[in-house]
C-alpha cells in the first residue's frame, strides 16, 4: 500500500511538477525546498533594496530590513510552512489508516469508506484546485500592483512615489506570490480534510460511547487536527510582524493592540477546530443511545444490588455476607463506565488539543511583550505579580 493512498499532500499539480523535475527523489526535500524558496524570494530583493539605498533601517522611513512584516512572512513563515508539511502529512496519513483498520467501520461498510477516500484522492490529484491557487496567488498583482502600504505617511522601500522600486517589483511578482501559493496549498489540504470529516458520518461509523477516550473512539481525529496548528503559527508570525511595524513606525502600543492579538488567538483556534464539529451529530446520537441502554441496565443492576444488600443486612451467623460476592465490585465498575458515558464529549477534541492548537498561534506574539516593554518594566511587573 503506497504512501499516496492515504496522503493529503502527495498529489496535485505542484506535486506532479516537482516529481517531473526529479526533486522528489532527493533527500531532505523539505529543507532544500524551503531554502530554495527563501533564497529565490528574498535574496534578489535584498540586493535590489541595497542598490537603492533602502536596505538598512533608517529614521522616518521603512527600509527592507526594518520591514518586520515582510521578514516575518518570507524569512520565518514561508520556510515554517514547508518544513512542517512532511510531518503533518505523516500524522494525517496515520489517522486515515486508523479509520480503515479500526473497528469504527465494520467490514460490510468498508467499501463506503474506501469510496470516500477515493473521492478525496481524486480531488487531491485534480489539477484545477491548485491551478486556482496559482491564479489566486497572482490575483493581487492586478490590484494596486500587488503592493498595499499599511503605514500611511511612512516612506516605503517598495515604493518611489506612485511607482514600484525594483525591489518592490520583485516582492510583488515573486516573493509575495510564492508565499501566498504555499499558504493556499495548505488551505486546500485543510479543505480536503474538512470534506473528509463532513462525509465520514455517512460511511456508518460504529461509535462506542463507553470508549476510554471519552470521544466515542475518535480521539485520534483531534490529534490529527493539531497538525493544522501550523497555519495558526504562520498567521501569528504575520500578525506579529505587522504589529511590530505599527509599534515602530506609527507609535502604536501593545495595550492598544491587545484586542486584536487576543481575538486572533481565540478566532484561529476556533476556526481550526471547527471541522470537528461536523462529527458532533454522530457523537450526540451515540451518547444518547448509550445513556438509554445504560439507564435500563443500571436499573436492573441497582435492583439486584439492593436485594442482595437487604438480604445481607438480615444475615444470620454463619451465612454469607455481601462481601462474599462480587456484586459490590461489579456495581462499582458499572458506575465507573456509566460516569464515563455521561462525561463523553460530543466533539472529538480535548483541552490538550485546544492547547496545542492555541499555543502555536500565540507563541509568535509573545516577543511583542519583550519588544514593547523595557527590561526594567518587565522585571518590575513580574516582581509585582510575585510579591
Amino acid at each position: 500500500m503506497t504512501q499516496e493512498r492515504y496522503s493529503l499532500m502527495r498529489g496535485g499539480l505542484v506535486h506532479r511538477l516537482l516529481h517531473a523535475t526529479g526533486a522528489l527523489h532527493g533527500r531532505r526535500l523539505s529543507w532544500w525546498l524551503a531554502g530554495a524558496l527563501v533564497a529565490l524570494s528574498l535574496l534578489p530583493m535584498l540586493l535590489l533594496a541595497n542598490a537603492a539605498g533602502m536596505l538598512w533601517p533608517r529614521p522616518h522611513a521603512m527600509a527592507l530590513l526594518g520591514d518586520y512584516a515582510t521578514l516575518a512572512r518570507l524569512l520565518l513563515a514561508l520556510p515554517l510552512l514547508i518544513l512542517a508539511a512532511p510531518r503533518a502529512d505523516a500524522l494525517l496519513r496515520n489517522a486515515l489508516r486508523q479509520l480503515s483498520h479500526a473497528s469504527l467501520v465494520p467490514a460490510h461498510r468498508q467499501p463506503r469508506l474506501q469510496l470516500l477516500l477515493q473521492r478525496v484522492r481524486r480531488c487531491r490529484d485534480s489539477w484545477w484546485p491548485e491551478l486556482a491557487c496559482i491564479v489566486l496567488a497572482l490575483a493581487p498583482l492586478y490590484f494596486h500592483g500587488g503592493v498595499v502600504s499599511l503605514l500611511p505617511g511612512i516612506p516605503d522601500w517598495r515604493l518611489q512615489g506612485d511607482a514600484l522600486t525594483p525591489a518592490g517589483q520583485w516582492s510583488a511578482w515573486v516573493g509575495m506570490p510564492l508565499f501566498r501559493l504555499v499558504v493556499l496549498l495548505w488551505l486546500w489540504r485543510f479543505v480536503l480534510w474538512t470534506m473528509l470529516l463532513w462525509r465520514l458520518p455517512s460511511v456508518g461509523l460504529v461509535l462506542h460511547a463507553e470508549h476510554p477516550d471519552r470521544t466515542g473512539g475518535l480521539a485520534f481525529l483531534g490529534l490529527a487536527q493539531e497538525r493544522f496548528s501550523i497555519l495558526g503559527a504562520a498567521g501569528g508570525l504575520l500578525l506579529a510582524g505587522a504589529c511590530l511595524n505599527q509599534i515602530t513606525y506609527l507609535g502604536e502600543t501593545l495595550y492598544g493592540l491587545r484586542h486584536l492579538l487576543a481575538g486572533y488567538v481565540v478566532g484561529v483556534t476556533l476556526l481550526l477546530v471547527a471541522p470537528l464539529l461536523l462529527l458532533a451529530p454522530s457523537l450526540i446520537r451515540a451518547r444518547r443511545h448509550a445513556l438509554y441502554r445504560f439507564d435500563a441496565l443500571g436499573n436492573r443492576a441497582a435492583n439486584v444490588f439492593e436485594e442482595r444488600w437487604q438480604a445481607a443486612s438480615e444475615v444470620t451467623a454463619g451465612a454469607e455476607s455481601l462481601l462474599d460476592h462480587n456484586d459490590a465490585s461489579a456495581y462499582a465498575d458499572f458506575s465507573g463506565v456509566y460516569q464515563g458515558v455521561v462525561a463523553m464529549s460530543v466533539i472529538p477534541v480535548t483541552r490538550w488539543n485546544l492547547l496545542w492548537i492555541a499555543l502555536p498561534a500565540a507563541a509568535p506574539l509573545l516577543p511583542l511583550v519583550l519588544l514593547a516593554m523595557s527590561v526594567d518594566e518587565l522585571v518590575a511587573k513580574l516582581f509585582g505579580m510575585l510579591v
